[in-house]
C-alpha cells in the first residue's frame, strides 16, 4: 500500500454530489448531501485499494512486433491500409506463410489502432485480440491494419483516411465498414483479412469485391480485443478469396475463451472441422429461396439475374429448391434502428465497456484511451453515430425508452421466424446485397450526404442486418457479375452453429 497522504482517487465535494443528483432528477437537502458525500467517499476509499493491487495483463505469445509505417506513395493504390506492420506468428501451423490484414478496430499489441478516425490519443493496445492470438498461433504474419469507416459507421466513405477503393473499379465503393479488408484481399496486398460485422460489415465488402466472407453464429468467434459497438451484435469474421481459406480461418478462430463478453450457454467447446465439408456436395439438400430477400428489398434486375442463375446452379447440383417466407425480414434494418441506438449510445458513454453484466475481460488501458478521446474528440465522432446517440437521448427523455423495448421484442420475433423457416429447409439463400457497388462520393461532402445517405445504407444492409439481429451464421460467396461487370454475392444462411453446412454449399457452388 502506498504511504502517500492521498489516494489515486479523490472523493467528491458536496457541490459535485448536488450536480450529480440534479442530472439524475433527484433533490437533496443539505443534510442528505453531507451524508451522501461521506458515503461516496467511503466507496472511493475501497476503490482506491483496488488501484494499489497489481495488474495481470495477458502475456503476448508472439513477441516479434514491428509497428511499421503508414502507406507511402504508390504503396497502397486502393487505399486499403492505414498502417503496414509486421507481427510474426508461429513458424509452423495451418496458416504458416500467409499474410493477414486486420481491420483497424481489432487489437494487435504494439501496433497503433485508429478505429478509422484521427482522435487523440491514438490507442496502442498492449494485448492481442483473441482471434489475433489464435491466427498467430496458426502461423500467419500480420502485415497490415486495414482501412474502415470511422468507428465502423458507414458504407465505404466515412473513414478519416479517405475511402478504400474497389479493385474491380476504383471509382466504386468496397462497402463498409470493413472496407479496407475487402480491398486488401481483392487487390492481393494480403492473403487473408479480418473484418467486424454488426450490420453486414464483413459480408458487404466481401460481396462487392468478389470475395468470400463469413459472419458466424453470434458468440462462436470471440470478440475480445475489438472496439465494441454492441455486445449483442458484434461479430469478427474472415474475408478471403476462396471458401477453403475461409473455412480454415474459422477453424482456427472459433471456440470459447474466458475473456469473451459474448458468453452463451449453448456455445460448442471447440470449432468444427469446417474444411472437411469440401467434398460433400449439395445433392438432396433443401434450399429455401427467401422471398422477402429478393423483391421487397429492392433487388436490381442485374443482381436478380445473377442470383437466379446461382439458384439454378444449386438445383443442377442436386439440391431441392423451394420458396420460404420470413415476414419480418424486410423490416430488419428498421428493427436494427430500433435497437442499435440504445446499445451503441451506452457503449460510447461507458468508454467501450458496455457495462459489466457480460463478465468478459476489459482492457483498462483501452478504456482510459477512449475516455481521453471522448473529452477531446467528441466533435469528430462520425455523423451516423451522433445521430444514433441523439435518437437514444430523445427516446429515453420523451418516451421512457419504450419504443426501444418494442424493437428488442421484434428482434426476438425475427429470430424465431428465421428459425421456423430453417425448420422447413436446410439453408436459406438470397442476394447478399440487392445492388452492385455504388460510385464513391467525390471530394469533401456535406453532413447531409452522410445522414440522408442512410437510405442507401438501409438498402445495402437489407439482407445482412437481419442475421446480425438473430445471430444466425451467414456466408457470402461470389455468384457472378451485374452492371458494369461488378461482383454479385450469394448469401447462404443456416441454423445456429451450422457453419460446416454453409461451407458445404459454398464449396459446391464455388467448384462450378
Amino acid at each position: 500500500m502506498s504511504n502517500r497522504p492521498w489516494g489515486h482517487l479523490r472523493a467528491p465535494e458536496p457541490d459535485q454530489i448536488n450536480t450529480y443528483a440534479k442530472g439524475l432528477g433527484w433533490r437533496l437537502t443539505a443534510e442528505e448531501t453531507a451524508l451522501y458525500t461521506r458515503a461516496v467517499g467511503a466507496t472511493l476509499a475501497g476503490l482506491d485499494e483496488i488501484e494499489e493491487l497489481p495488474e495481470h495483463p495477458v502475456p503476448l505469445r508472439h513477441p516479434y512486433r514491428d509497428p511499421g509505417h503508414t502507406p507511402q506513395p504508390g504503396e497502397d493504390p486502393y487505399n486499403a491500409v492505414i498502417r503496414f506492420c509486421e507481427v510474426r506468428g508461429a513458424a509452423e501451423g495451418p496458416l504458416a506463410g500467409r499474410t493477414l490484414g486486420v481491420k483497424d478496430c481489432i487489437a494487435v499489441a504494439g501496433v497503433p489502432m485508429t478505429n478509422g478516425g484521427r482522435r487523440e490519443p491514438v490507442v496502442v493496445p498492449t494485448e492481442d485480440a483473441v482471434v489475433i492470438e489464435r491466427l498467430l498461433d496458426a502461423g500467419v504474419t500480420v502485415t497490415a491494419k486495414t482501412n474502415l469507416e470511422d468507428l465502423g459507421f458507414g458504407l465505404g466513405e466515412g473513414s478519416a483516411f479517405g475511402p478504400a477503393r474497389n479493385p474491380a473499379d476504383p471509382a466504386r465503393s468496397t462497402g463498409g465498414s470493413s472496407s479496407g479488408s475487402g480491398a486488401a484481399v481483392a487487390s492481393g496486398l494480403v492473403d487473408l483479412a479480418l473484418g467486424a460485422d454488426e450490420g453486414g460489415s464483413v459480408r458487404i465488402p466481401a460481396a462487392w469485391c468478389g470475395l468470400v466472407g463469413m459472419k458466424a453464429t453470434h458468440g462462436l468467434v470471440p470478440s475480445y480485443g475489438m472496439s465494441y459497438m454492441n455486445h449483442t451484435l458484434d461479430h469478427i469474421g474472415p474475408i478471403t478469396r476462396t471458401v477453403a481459406d475461409n473455412a480454415l480461418m474459422l477453424e482456427v478462430m472459433a471456440g470459447p475463451d474466458w475473456r469473451d463478453p459474448q458468453w452463451t450457454r449453448d456455445l460448442p467447446e471447440g470449432p468444427d472441422a469446417y474444411t472437411s465439408a469440401a467434398e460433400r456436395g449439395v445433392e438432396g439438400l433443401r434450399v429455401g429461396v427467401l422471398t422477402e430477400a429478393v423483391g421487397p428489398v429492392g433487388t436490381t434486375e442485374d443482381v436478380r439475374t445473377a442470383f437466379e442463375a446461382a439458384v439454378k446452379t444449386l438445383a443442377g447440383l442436386g439440391a431441392s429448391v423451394s420458396e420460404v417466407s420470413v415476414p419480418l425480414w424486410e423490416k430488419g434494418w428498421a428493427i436494427s434502428m430500433a435497437t442499435m441506438p440504445a446499445g451503441t449510445s451506452f457503449m460510447v458513454k461507458s468508454n467501450g465497456t458496455g457495462g459489466f453484466a457480460h463478465m468478459g475481460r476489459v482492457d483498462p488501458r483501452l478504456v482510459a484511451a477512449l475516455a481521453a478521446q471522448s473529452r477531446t474528440g467528441g466533435d469528430d465522432l462520425p455523423p451516423m453515430l451522433k445521430s444514433m446517440m441523439f435518437a437514444a437521448e430523445h427516446v429515453y427523455a420523451q418516451y421512457g425508452g419504450v419504443p426501444f423495448v418494442k424493437g428488442h421484442n421484434l428482434r426476438l420475433d425475427l429470430r424465431r421466424q428465421v428459425a421456423a423457416a430453417l425448420s422447413q429447409v436446410d439453408v436459406l439463400v438470397m442476394p447478399t446485397i440487392p445492388t452492385v457497388a455504388h460510385e464513391l462520393l467525390t471530394g469533401r461532402s456535406g453532413l447531409d450526404a452522410f445522414l440522408v445517405g442512410e437510405g442507401r445504407v438501409g438498402r445495402a444492409v437489407a439482407n445482412t442486418s437481419p442475421t446480425d439481429l438473430t445471430g444466425h451464421p451467414s456466408l457470402t460467396v461470389p455468384c457472378g457479375t451485374g452492371e458494369a461487370n461488378l461482383p454479385v454475392g450469394l448469401q447462404i444462411v443456416g441454423p445456429r452453429y451450422a457453419e460446416k453446412l454453409l461451407y458445404q454449399v459454398g464449396y459446391a457452388f464455388e467448384a462450378v
